[in-house]
């Protein structure tokens, strides 16, 4: 696949499901999400779903489980929207680059408060 191609697929895939989860599945689990990125396998078989939610340690677990639960009513509804000869597995991982980019300011600021 050429490699414009296959970031168009990517961003699509990504738009797609982010819609899908916030419009489609109706699980109150699932709460306020963003998918950060979506990292496509070479033979774009396998969707690697990097999501961020806000809420409490339970809470994000919850919305992983949730959206567990639902990958394959989300994989349907994807396959419905895009034209392709396989649709990919998909696959939702915590991406947790957010939190600790705060914690990293966090801490710049509380180091920049003791200088001065």
């Amino acid at each position: 696949m050429k490699e414009r191609r296959f970031q168009r697929l990517t961003e699509t895939v990504r738009a797609e499901i982010e819609g899908i989860l916030r419009t489609e599945i109706a699980d109150p689990r699932i709460g306020f999400i963003t998918v950060t990125r979506v990292k496509l396998s070479p033979d774009a078989t396998h969707a690697f779903i990097f999501f961020s939610t806000l809420g409490t340690d339970e809470e994000k677990r919850r919305s992983r489980d949730a959206m567990e639960s639902a990958k394959g009513y989300a994989r349907r509804l994807l396959a419905e929207r895009l034209s392709l000869r396989t649709v990919p597995e998909l696959h939702f991982l915590q991406d947790s680059s957010i939190e600790e980019g705060e914690e990293v300011l966090r801490l710049m600021r509380k180091m920049d408060r003791k200088d001065t």
